[in-house]
């Protein structure tokens, strides 16, 4: 594998991470100012109420992961990937 590549998806994860944040923050700031049903309903997706339960007598070890999607967010990720590709 070339190098170049590798580095280039590690910006492509860096521009969607920072996107993620930035999206889900300003999708949090836009519902609580307006009460329109796009800014307030979010979508949640994952191991939110069964999360994997693993009991090896010594320790418990749960594992569970919930992604929160809201219009912030998929207007982060779009962002996010405008300016990876401007770049």
């Amino acid at each position: 594998m070339r190098r170049g590549s590798s580095r280039r998806g590690g910006i492509l994860f860096l521009f969607l991470l920072a996107g993620i944040i930035i999206g889900s923050v300003a999708g949090r700031i836009l519902a609580a100012y307006f009460d329109i049903p796009l800014f307030t309903e979010s979508l949640q997706i994952g191991t939110e109420d069964d999360p994997i339960v693993l009991d090896l007598e010594v320790i418990d070890l749960v594992l569970g992961v919930t992604f929160t999607v809201n219009f912030g967010t998929v207007l982060g990720v779009l962002l996010g990937l405008i300016f990876y590709f401007k770049s």
